[in-house]
């Protein structure tokens, strides 16, 4: 099932880039002519990469060998991030004349929260107990749950500590296994919902379904009016399982790197 798709103008798309931001902080970021240049050593691109906050006076050679000097000293590859409404739109023609190509094309899909939550109460309540979780031990679930490195489990407990805006994590057991994760981030009148997973042996059974309910109806609560999140292009169980509950392709966001730089 494809999403549909919203009709979205800049400042919408802004908004959302902006909460999404403020869902991911690290340490590591500097704002530079317009660029929030960020270098953590994280599994997350979002946290790594050039996000583009504005046009600049100052010309794209001299701000590439810049952040380049940046990233080099970090011994990361120099990563864009780019949107559907970049606000430098000259910037993506000169970054592809000068070989950074574009890949991981990723989908931003929204819903009006009521609208959302309704669908999530008249579907009822899964068989789960969903329990809330510290950062530490929501991260460590999650890393486990996709077979992550200790450092970057590390890194997301101290990414999702540093988070100012209030924040749910939520893990899912079944019995005293936990087999679900999902996050839910609130930022005034948006809901952002980030790490989503079900355990492997146990996709399908409802699990990131009765999380996503649960999300949702939290979301409602603290008053929040719509919620977005992120799925890759090609997840279309994931996009089906979301547009079930109302979302639907607010825009897109993708990558520029160098070739060989794509990782």
């Amino acid at each position: 099932m494809s999403p549909t798709r919203h009709s979205s103008d800049a400042a919408s798309i802004a908004r959302i880039e902006e909460a999404s931001l403020n869902a991911t902080v690290v340490p590591e970021q500097q704002l530079y002519n317009g660029w929030l240049v960020r270098w953590a050593p994280s599994a997350a691109r979002r946290a790594r990469s050039v996000n583009i906050l504005s046009p600049s006076a100052v010309s794209l050679d001299e701000r590439l060998e810049y952040v380049a000097g940046i990233y080099e000293r970090s011994g990361l590859p120099l990563i864009f991030r780019l949107t559907d409404a970049c606000p430098d739109p000259a910037l993506e023609p000169a970054l592809e004349s000068r070989g950074f190509t574009a890949y991981d094309k990723t989908l931003v899909m929204a819903v009006s929260m009521r609208d959302a939550a309704g669908i999530a109460a008249r579907q009822g309540q899964g068989g789960l107990e969903l329990r809330s979780a510290d950062v530490r031990t929501f991260a460590a679930e999650v890393g486990r749950l996709k077979g992550s490195d200790p450092e970057y489990i590390a890194e997301h407990a101290m990414r999702l500590s540093s988070v100012a805006v209030p924040r749910q994590p939520l893990l899912a057991y079944d019995g005293q296994a936990c087999v679900g994760a999902a996050l839910g981030v609130f930022d005034g009148s948006l809901m952002g919902i980030f790490d989503v997973i079900s355990d492997a042996g146990r996709r399908r059974q409802g699990i990131a379904t009765q999380l996503l309910q649960a999300q949702l109806q939290e979301g409602l609560a603290r008053g929040a009016r719509q919620a977005y999140l992120q799925v890759e292009t090609a997840n279309h169980a994931a996009q089906a399982l979301y547009a079930r509950y109302g979302f639907a392709e607010h825009h897109q966001y993708w990558y520029r790197s160098m070739a060989g730089d794509q990782k």
